[in-house]
């Protein structure tokens, strides 16, 4: 049987399509794009549930696999370039195995107001997920880079995002 590439080209939500088949989700997730072990069915249906929905099936395991992970595998960072602003989430892994979605898309304005423009101001940017630092007090901190392009020239910003454990974002 075969399933569109894209939930939103389907009669079904991308969640019931698999279980109106009888097929794992982490079968269609390795259909779709040959997803590697990093991605989980937990991970990949936590973050279908919590992106906003222009964000495709495909491009949602790519950024997976992609995605930042810190030492311990606990927690994933990603981000999702888009034309007016980044959609950034880190995934905490729970005890029961599954995870927790943390939208901290707002870190990049953030780093815009370091620079002291608006993004209109730009030709591109973007902003990725670049260090994880250790943590023993069961938070979480990852670097945050953004770099913006304009009239030839790159600026780079960073942010550390404190992430305590019930999903809570903190930066400047």
């Amino acid at each position: 049987m075969r399933f569109p590439k894209d939930r939103r080209s389907s009669e079904f939500t991308w969640a019931m399509a698999p279980r109106a088949a009888g097929v794992s989700a982490r079968a269609l997730s390795t259909d779709a794009l040959a997803a590697d072990s990093r991605v989980d069915d937990a991970l990949f249906l936590a973050a279908r549930k919590a992106l906003p929905q222009d964000i495709s099936t495909n491009e949602t395991a790519r950024v997976l696999q992609a995605g930042l992970w810190n030492s311990n595998r606990t927690a994933v960072a990603v981000s999702f370039p888009k034309p007016k602003a980044s959609v950034i989430f880190v995934f905490l892994r729970q005890t029961n195995g599954t995870y927790l979605a943390v939208d901290a898309s707002g870190v990049e304005g953030g780093n815009f107001g370091k620079l002291g423009r608006g993004r209109t101001d730009y030709d591109h940017f973007e902003t990725t997920p670049v260090e994880w630092s250790y943590r023993e007090d069961r938070w979480f901190q990852v670097v945050m880079r953004t770099r913006v392009w304009r009239a030839g020239q790159r600026y780079t910003v960073s942010e550390q995002l404190l992430i305590e454990p019930d999903g809570t974002v903190l930066y400047r």
